[in-house]
């Protein structure tokens, strides 16, 4: 934490470790830096896989080659256009 403190100028390893347990509240500048150094994205950052669905779903995808990035995101938006369709004939039904 000290180097990571040092090679990225923002402060020192008290200031980390308090942004660590929530004591600070980062800017989105800093959330960056802090990515940048460590090799991540931001959102890798902010994201907890136990919080909620979403976050496990972007936490399950880390590392996957965009070929494989590509077929999901089109599959999602089958998915999505399909349920749009069913929602509007139901709503026709009625």
């Amino acid at each position: 934490m000290e180097k990571l403190a040092y090679e990225s100028d923002l402060g020192s390893k008290g200031h980390l470790s308090d942004i660590e347990k929530g004591l600070v509240v980062p800017t989105v500048r800093t959330l960056r830096i802090l990515a940048d150094r460590l090799g991540v994205l931001p959102l890798d950052l902010l994201t907890n896989p136990k919080a909620s669905l979403r976050e496990k779903l972007i936490d399950r995808t880390r590392g996957l080659p965009a070929a494989v990035l590509r077929r999901l995101l089109a599959d999602l938006a089958q998915a999505k256009a399909s349920n749009q369709e069913t929602d509007s004939s139901r709503s026709g039904e009625g």
